[in-house]
C-alpha cells in the first residue's frame, strides 16, 4: 500500500513523504537519527516509508495533535509533539471527521481524470508528488479511525531535537491551534511551517484557532525570513516556498485582525462553512458567525 504515498530527495538529508495532495510530511536525517515530521492520515504504513529512506532510525515528530498530522504516530515508537497538544492524541477523533474526509477523498479523485486532461493539454503542472491516488486496495474508508497514542517526549519553545549533524530548533507559533510548531534547521536555512504557514487556505476558522495569535506567531516568523532560505509547507502542491512568503502571510493576517481585509463565504475541505479572505498567494479561513467549527 505503499504507492499511496510520493516521495522525493528535495536536498541532502531532507525528503518529501506526500499523501498528495492531502499532506506533506518531511522527514529529516540526521547522523544519529531521522525525524519524520508530521504522520500523515494514518491510511498507509508511513513509517515503512520513512525507513526505506532514512540511514537511521526514525521517530514521529508532531507540528500538531490533528488528526491529519498525527493519524500515522501508532505505528512509531517515539512520538515528539508540543506539551500544549500531548493530552489531544490520546483521545480519540470524532468519527464525522473521518466521514467527511473520506467523502472528500472520493469527490477528489472523480474530478481528477477532468483536471489530468486539462493539465496534459494546457499547464503540464502534475508530477508524482502532486497527483492524488485513489485509496488504497483494501482500505476500508468506513473502518477509518484515529488509534490514540501517548507522546514519549513534549515540547516547548526554543527546545531543540538533535539529529546528530542537524539540529531543529521548536519554535511554538500558537493560532491553529494552541500547541503548534514550526521547526527551524538554522543552519541550514530550512522553516518547516506546519499548519501555521500554507500556500492554500490557511486555517484560523476552528474551535481552538486562534486569529491574535496567529497574527504574532506569524509576525515572528517574518522576522526570522532573514534567516530562512526555504519554507516546507504540509498541505497543497506548493510544498515549498520562498521564505518572503513569510511576510506576505504575517501582513494578511495583520490585516484580518484589523478588520482591513475582505471576507467571503466559502467552505472548508471538510464542508463546514467559514468566510475567506484572499491573497496573493494564499488565503485565510476564519469562523463563520454562528457556525459550529470543524475538527
Amino acid at each position: 500500500m505503499t504507492n499511496w504515498f510520493a516521495t522525493r530527495r528535495l536536498e541532502p538529508g531532507i525528503f518529501l513523504v506526500s499523501e498528495p495532495v492531502h499532506v506533506n510530511s518531511f522527514l529529516v536525517d540526521g547522523d544519529s537519527w531521522a525525524a519524520l515530521i508530521d504522520t500523515g492520515l494514518g491510511i498507509a504504513d508511513i513509517r515503512q516509508v520513512a525507513e526505506d529512506l532514512a540511514s537511521h532510525d526514525v521517530f514521529a515528530l508532531n507540528t500538531h495533535y490533528h488528526f491529519d498530522h498525527s493519524g500515522g504516530n501508532y505505528q512509531f515508537g517515539t512520538r515528539l509533539i508540543h506539551e500544549a497538544g500531548a493530552a489531544a492524541i490520546e483521545r480519540p477523533v470524532d468519527q464525522e471527521v473521518y466521514r467527511r474526509y473520506a467523502r472528500f477523498i472520493t469527490e477528489l479523485t472523480d474530478t481528477l481524470p477532468r483536471f489530468r486532461d486539462l493539465d496534459e493539454k494546457y499547464f503540464h503542472f502534475l508530477s508524482d508528488e502532486t497527483t492524488p491516488r485513489r485509496l488504497p486496495d483494501g482500505f476500508d474508508p468506513a473502518a477509518w479511525s484515529y488509534q490514540p497514542t501517548t507522546a514519549t517526549r513534549t515540547l516547548r519553545d526554543g527546545d531543540k531535537v538533535d539529529l546528530g549533524g542537524r539540529e531543529l530548533t521548536v519554535l511554538h507559533t500558537p493560532g491553529h491551534t494552541p500547541d503548534c510548531i514550526c521547526l527551524l534547521d538554522e543552519k541550514n536555512g530550512v522553516l518547516f511551517g506546519g499548519d501555521t504557514i500554507n500556500t492554500g487556505p490557511i486555517y484560523a476558522q476552528l474551535g481552538d484557532s486562534d486569529v491574535a495569535a496567529f497574527a504574532r506567531s506569524t509576525r515572528r516568523l517574518a522576522d526570522l525570513a532573514g534567516s530562512v532560505r526555504v519554507v516546507y509547507v504540509p498541505h497543497f502542491v506548493r510544498y515549498a516556498v520562498d521564505p518572503g512568503f513569510l511576510t506576505e502571510v504575517a501582513d494578511g493576517f495583520e490585516r484580518v485582525v484589523s478588520g482591513e481585509a475582505e471576507l467571503h463565504p466559502a467552505a472548508d475541505y471538510l464542508g463546514y462553512p467559514v468566510r475567506e479572505a484572499g491573497f496573493a498567494r494564499f488565503s485565510i479561513f476564519v469562523a463563520a458567525p454562528g457556525e459550529a467549527p470543524g475538527l
